[in-house]
C-alpha cells in the first residue's frame, strides 16, 4: 500500500505514511484525504522514511495536500532522511517543519560530519 492515513481525533492529527515510489500512483489515495481533512486539524505529520524513489508527479501531491492544509492552519511535520526530499521539500512547502529521524542512515552520516568540523 503505497499511503497509509490514520487520524487521531483526541489530539487533531493527521498520520500520512507513504511506502514506495512518491509518484502518481497515490493521486487516489492523496485526493480522498484532501476531501476528509476536518475543518479543526491541527497538525499533519508526513512519514517519507519509507520512499524509494521520488517523483516530480509525487511532489506536487504534496504540494497540493500541503496547501489544504496551509489554508486551515494545520502544523505540517515531514519526517524524511532521504537527501532528496530534505533538499526540496522546503523549496515547495514553506510552512513544513522537516525532521530527519534520529534512528536513520542519513542522520548518523550527518552528525557524524558535523563532529568532524
Amino acid at each position: 500500500m503505497p499511503m497509509i492515513s490514520s487520524f487521531i481525533p483526541s489530539e487533531d492529527r493527521l498520520d500520512l505514511s507513504f511506502n514506495g515510489n512518491l509518484d502518481l500512483t497515490i493521486t487516489e489515495d492523496v485526493c480522498l484525504v484532501f476531501a476528509a481533512i476536518p475543518a479543526n486539524l491541527q497538525t499533519c505529520i508526513m512519514d517519507l522514511t519509507r520512499l524509494d524513489r521520488v517523483f516530480d508527479s509525487g511532489l506536487a501531491l504534496l504540494w497540493l495536500l500541503n496547501e489544504r492544509l496551509k489554508h486551515i492552519g494545520a502544523r505540517v511535520v515531514v519526517l524524511s532522511d532521504h537527501p532528496e526530499i530534505l533538499q526540496r521539500i522546503p523549496r515547495i512547502m514553506s510552512n513544513v517543519l522537516s525532521v530527519v529521524p534520529q534512528d536513520s542512515a542519513y542522520a548518523a552520516r550527518a552528525s557524524g560530519y558535523r563532529s568532524l568540523a
